[in-house]
């Protein structure tokens, strides 16, 4: 495949609307793998296909020496009804690219075209991670599981999310934490239903769990230190058939989010304690579990947080480049950085007029926003290819 040069934005424009009106689930985003493995394959990458159920990986090997460094994309979508009415809005009822992830394949196809035009001129080797179920916090973990970072001789690990929150054309970065953990659980209330006539017959589960919602509240803030910020939200609490009867159980669940690891294990026991402790003293029993695809907190290597910082200046221009705090929301790009060096950045997409939020469905993002991630991307991986190791 041959493009001139000034056609690379506009088509990384064109996949990201496509990607947008035909979005996927976590797991499911078959259309999405087969038009990145088409399209890198004519690129002339190695492409291995169904790595982790749909995952893609593509391999570019320049024709001089280097080092192997990833990019990696997410690609699937969210479980929303889109309310945007734009020309390339969901076709699929009820699932929506409601976090940019339509964005990111797009950006991570198109960077691998542009480089492979250059082989000639490429240092080393770069390996293109298309990763599905990201939003479940399980694509990650899946792909890992196959022993994809040795298999393929991975160094490093970079990558960026758009963002709504930011004006177009501005780049965040930061070293150290970045996104915070995510760990979701629920608490189970085991009590003793019967007639609501008579609750001293009875041992009232809802009761018990009402006061573990404001409690736990409580617990989170007090015991929070104010250089380790700690989020407990509850998003569920279900119990009872009937408004004169008193139910057997009672159910919570609800997430919680941390960007120190020793504070977050630290809570975690804390919570549980206190959830069988305060069921206990109304003679219920409470349990309380922790999903098993949590997400670590997203820590930026130094190393490479700086070699982006640089390159994005070297592109953008010092005006637009920030040091942005610490998210309280969550990505599992962070498992990858778990195990090899690397850095996730943001680059703001934002819309002129009201904030469009991730997760919502009047998510919108500026297609503007997609000329400067190639820019910079191809920028940072050129560089991390010839550059020291981190550590």
């Amino acid at each position: 495949m041959s493009f001139p040069a000034q056609d690379w934005d506009a088509l990384a424009v064109d996949l990201r609307q496509d990607f947008h009106a035909h979005p996927e689930l976590g797991f499911q985003e078959v259309r999405t793998a087969a038009i990145v493995a088409d399209r890198l394959h004519n690129a002339g990458l190695e492409v291995t296909t169904e790595v982790a159920t749909t995952g893609v990986v593509a391999v570019l090997h320049g024709d001089l020496p280097g080092r192997t460094i990833a990019w990696r994309a997410d690609m699937d979508a969210l479980p929303l009804e889109e309310e945007v009415d734009l020309p390339f809005r969901s076709t699929k009822s009820g699932v929506m690219h409601a976090c940019g992830h339509d964005g990111h394949t797009a950006v991570g196809i198109t960077l691998a075209e542009v480089l492979a035009q250059g082989r000639d001129r490429l240092c080393g080797t770069v390996v293109f991670i298309f990763q599905p179920a990201e939003e479940i916090f399980q694509g990650a973990r899946a792909m890992l599981a196959t022993g994809l970072l040795d298999n393929f001789n991975i160094e490093e690990v970079y990558g960026l999310h758009f963002t709504s929150n930011m004006p177009t054309g501005r780049i965040g970065v930061r070293p150290g934490p970045m996104w915070a953990s995510a760990d979701g659980f629920e608490i189970h209330v085991q009590g003793a239903g019967g007639h609501g006539a008579y609750p001293h017959l009875t041992v009232n589960p809802i009761i018990a769990a009402a006061q573990l919602a404001t409690g736990l509240q409580s617990l989170v803030a007090a015991e929070s230190d104010a250089e380790n910020t700690l989020v407990m939200s509850l998003g569920e609490f279900q119990s009872g058939t009937a408004y004169n009867i008193i139910p057997e159980t009672a159910k919570l669940s609800g997430s919680l989010r941390t960007l120190d690891d020793i504070a977050r294990q630290a809570i975690m026991q804390r919570m549980q304690d206190y959830s069988e402790m305060i069921a206990k003293a109304h003679r219920a029993q409470a349990q309380l579990t922790w999903s098993p695809h949590a997400c670590p907190c997203l820590i930026n290597d130094p190393t490479a947080a700086k070699l982006v910082h640089h390159c994005a200046v070297e592109s953008e221009g010092e005006e637009h480049v920030e040091h942005v705090p610490p998210s309280l929301a969550s990505d599992d790009m962070s498992l990858f950085l778990q195990h090899r060096p690397g850095c996730y950045f943001k680059i703001g997409a934002a819309l002129s007029g009201p904030v469009r939020p991730h997760h919502s469905p009047k998510f919108a993002m500026d297609d503007l926003a997609l000329a400067v991630a190639l820019r910079v991307g191809e920028k940072v991986l050129l560089a991390a290819v010839q550059a020291k190791p981190a550590h």
